[in-house]
């Protein structure tokens, strides 16, 4: 379990380093996806349409701006 939640964290820092716009962005495909493949990590879509979740190490948010980027949060 801490294995596949460390994978995560880096899964989603690879993501934001290499394949976003700025040095903080990620696209959101590749954010879900990570996520998809880590035990214990949720995301939610709100009535705006922003995308947000969190595993037990890293925190994201996919503003609903049409950049479809993601951004890591704290």
């Amino acid at each position: 379990m801490r294995s596949i939640t460390l994978s995560f964290a880096v899964a989603t820092a690879i993501a934001l380093f290499t394949f976003g716009q700025s040095a903080s962005a990620a696209p959101i495909g590749a954010v879900v996806k990570a996520c998809d493949r880590t035990a214990g990590c949720n995301y939610n879509l709100n009535k705006a349409g922003d995308l947000s979740g969190c595993s037990s190490k890293a925190c994201f948010y996919c503003p609903n701006d049409g950049k479809r980027q993601c951004f890591p949060v704290q």
